[in-house]
Parts: C-alpha cells; sequence; structure tokens
C-alpha cells in the first residue's frame, strides 16, 4: 500500500498566538472564578454560622467569631461544630441548640463549605489560623469577621 499525503488538512486550526491567547483567557477566567467561588463561599460559611446561633434569625446577636473547620482527605474543609466567640471561649454548636439540630445544620454547612478546597486555598487560607492536626487531618479556624467582608453588603 502506497502512503500519499492528505491533498489539505483535516481541519484547521488557529494560529499558535491565537491559541495561546484562548488558552491564557480560560486560565484566567478559570482562575477568577475559583476566587470569586472561594469569597462566596467563605461568606457563605459566616452566614451559616450566624444562622446556626440565632436560628435564622439575622437580626439577632450572636458572638462567634471562628469556626473550626477540617481538611479532608480530597483537600475540601468541613466543619467540626466548634466555634470561638470574642472572649475567647470555645464552644460547640451542640452545647447551643442541642445534637440533633447542630447535626442538622453541620450537615447542611459541609454541603457549602466542600467548595473551600485546594482550588479556592487562595482565597480562604489566609483567613485561616492552622490548629493542631486531629487524626492527621489539619484543622484551621476560619476568621468568621473576615469571611464576613469578603463581598460588599447588597443594598
Amino acid at each position: 500500500m502506497i502512503s500519499q499525503s492528505p491533498a489539505r488538512a483535516a481541519y484547521d486550526l488557529p494560529t499558535s498566538g491565537e491559541l495561546g491567547a484562548a488558552v491564557a483567557e480560560a486560565l484566567e477566567a478559570v482562575t477568577a472564578a475559583h476566587a470569586q467561588l472561594g469569597r462566596v463561599m467563605a461568606v457563605v460559611t459566616a452566614s451559616c454560622v450566624r444562622d446556626i446561633l440565632t436560628g435564622c434569625r439575622p437580626g439577632l446577636p450572636f458572638d462567634a467569631v471562628s469556626v473550626e473547620l477540617a481538611e479532608g482527605r480530597d483537600g475540601s474543609l468541613f466543619p467540626t461544630g466548634r466555634y470561638w466567640t470574642a472572649a475567647g471561649d470555645e464552644r460547640l454548636f451542640s452545647q447551643d441548640i442541642g445534637e440533633i439540630d447542630a447535626a442538622n445544620a453541620l450537615h447542611d454547612m459541609s454541603g457549602w463549605t466542600a467548595y473551600l478546597d485546594d482550588a479556592t486555598r487562595d482565597v480562604w487560607h489566609p483567613l485561616c489560623t492552622r490548629l493542631a492536626d486531629r487524626d492527621g487531618q489539619p484543622v484551621y479556624a476560619l476568621d468568621l469577621t473576615r469571611a464576613a467582608g469578603l463581598l460588599p453588603p447588597q443594598s
């Protein structure tokens, strides 16, 4: 069998310059999207803590300033139910709202904190204080005041 060159290319491609620009644009968009996702989910995390402690009544006072988040094997964060007050007291949601309500709240909160992962680390990691590992897992205290300030309030 004789090998022949095709009469024309099978398909047309952009120039390397055009392709390089498209790649750069796409990667910048992904980076920007991950940064926005991280900011939004950090604010949502602060909002979840507020809602847990106020029974979803945002106007009520609460005194949580940080919440404990553990890093799973996949790199995503999940809440442990531990938080600290402005006075420095360590508390558990279960102490405040009961075991069942705390478990339900943490389950719901985990759906949001799972987005705080390796892709969004540049956003959440600077808001955290590293705590002692627990069972080989990295553990952090997320500063809720700083997290809440990542998005301007809507008017």
